[in-house]
């Protein structure tokens, strides 16, 4: 088959599309599945989109006149929908549509909530879409099944959902790790503004661990603007504040692994509220983080926890800590003491991604081809 596969997530900002470079959906969700397609031919393209027509009909018509599939990260434009899934459908061509997030259970904190609650235009317009597409690809079996549900229990059908899950490619992280500090100890975080409840979930913990040892620091990348800092830190004494930094995130995937790589973080830690929406996410934090070089501390609920397609994720103890809500402390505070043992979990972790989380290992190309060959 030839597949054009569309890596512009629908939130990308506008050094993305100038630059036409994905973000990590982008990467995760099409970049990296794309290398491992054989036996088709595979294009990849983000703005180029727009260069096959100068209006929507004729766009689909020339995408659909090449190719036999086009495949996609979810948006919510019903317009554009209608246009591809009519031409699509007149042509005898197959869409398919990626989405890695439970839209139907987002949370109030969540910046998307308004656009997401029941009732709300962008919910009703992504569930139709998802539903006339020929199949749904997601990253998670808990994914699959929400998505499965929800198609059951409101259309009455079995929708085509194909998990491909996320791993790891370590050529694309290939950075020295950053040499820390003796005299200070990082607690590192990296997220986007859609897990401040997370954080907030943890902040309590940390804060209590920065009072007790004056030598630690709380650097969050991303997940926090600097408008926010009266919000989510005003009960927290100046000292302390004076001690959280705020970093800004790259726009592009691109540079993030070196970026990542270079803060001095001596633990990085994964919190995640238990939920619906958290439990359709991946295992991609501690991934990231351990081929960053820090050793990870993580919430005990999936995606952590529990294997994905056989293989384990973090084991307590050995490749991470995993810890419930009243055990953040004496896990920060077991880092703090015994350094060793961060350098242990690490080294631990770095082998069992190598071994059991690269692209290369994985049977994502079989899923693929599998998928192709019923659609």
């Amino acid at each position: 088959m030839k597949i054009l596969m569309h890596f512009s997530d629908y939130m990308a900002t506008k050094l993305r599309k100038k630059l036409n470079l994905p973000g990590g959906i982008g990467y995760y969700r099409m970049f990296k599945p794309a290398d491992q397609i054989n036996g088709h031919e595979v294009h990849l393209v983000g703005r180029e989109l727009t260069n096959y027509g100068t209006y929507q009909g004729e766009v689909w018509k020339n995408i659909f006149s090449e190719f036999d599939v086009f495949w996609t990260t979810y948006f919510k434009d019903p317009k554009n929908a209608g246009a591809m899934f009519y031409t699509a459908q007149k042509m005898k061509k197959k869409v398919i549509i990626d989405i890695d997030d439970n839209f139907w259970e987002v949370p109030e904190s969540n910046p998307l909530y308004e656009n997401y609650k029941k009732g709300a235009k962008d919910r009703a317009y992504l569930s139709t879409i998802l539903f006339f597409a020929d199949v749904v690809t997601t990253s998670t079996e808990p994914m699959k099944e929400r998505i499965m549900k929800h198609f059951r229990d409101v259309d009455g059908i079995e929708k085509k959902v194909v998990v491909i899950p996320n791993c790891n490619e370590a050529k694309d992280w290939d950075f020295p790790p950053s040499v820390k500090s003796k005299e200070e100890f990082i607690i590192g975080y990296s997220g986007s503004n859609s897990h401040q409840d997370d954080l907030q979930m943890v902040l309590p913990s940390v804060v209590n661990i920065m009072k007790k040892y004056p030598q630690v620091k709380f650097h969050i990348i991303g997940a926090i603007g600097r408008g926010d800092v009266d919000k989510y830190f005003k009960d927290i004494p100046e000292e302390i504040r004076q001690r959280i930094a705020l970093i800004g995130a790259t726009e592009t995937f691109k540079e993030y692994p070196a970026w990542l790589a270079s803060q001095k973080f001596n633990v990085a830690i994964a919190p995640l509220v238990d939920s619906a929406f958290t439990r359709c996410k991946s295992h991609i934090k501690f991934m990231e983080y351990t081929m960053a070089g820090f050793p990870v501390i993580a919430s005990r609920i999936y995606p952590y926890f529990m294997p994905l397609n056989g293989k384990e994720i973090i084991t307590t103890g050995v490749t991470g800590i995993l810890c419930k809500n009243n055990e953040w402390e004496s896990a920060l505070e077991e880092m703090i003491l015994h350094p060793e043992k961060g350098e242990e979990l690490l080294a631990n972790a770095r082998k069992h991604i190598l071994e059991n989380w690269q692209y290369s290992q994985s049977n994502i190309g079989k899923t693929i081809d599998d998928m192709l060959s019923h659609i």
